[in-house]
């Protein structure tokens, strides 16, 4: 009795997993490169913070349009739900896009030397 026991379900334990794989993949690159783990780990749980802002803190979209007036009502939902889902992909490829191009360049970012590049 007494004991507190934190379990996590769902969406958070897949942010819990994504971070300590990014805490070991980048504490094993700096080792590569002489970084002290301690700020590897340090870097994973900013990174860890700056994308999980990027996922779960899109701000809301209001779109406002002028439909025509002689419209029948089940053309106003069809259009409306249309709209809706226009917007909804849009900002999924938005963010999918900034974590993509972040996640390129992590270890450029975290580590003290960047990657070589072809020239």
């Amino acid at each position: 009795m007494g004991e507190i026991i934190r379990v996590t379900f769902g969406t958070e334990r897949e942010w819990e997993r994504t971070r300590a794989q990014w805490a070991e993949g980048l504490s094993a690159i700096g080792a590569m490169f002489g970084d002290d783990e301690g700020l590897m780990r340090a870097k994973a749980d900013c990174v860890y913070r700056v994308l999980r802002r990027i996922v779960e803190d899109v701000p809301a979209v209001k779109i406002v349009a002028k439909l025509p007036d002689d419209l029948p009502a089940e053309h106003v939902e069809f259009l409306t739900g249309a709209i809706r889902e226009a917007a909804l992909k849009g900002i999924e490829a938005s963010m999918n896009h900034s974590v993509r191009v972040v996640m390129a360049a992590i270890y450029d970012l975290c580590t003290s030397k960047l990657r070589e590049r072809p020239s």
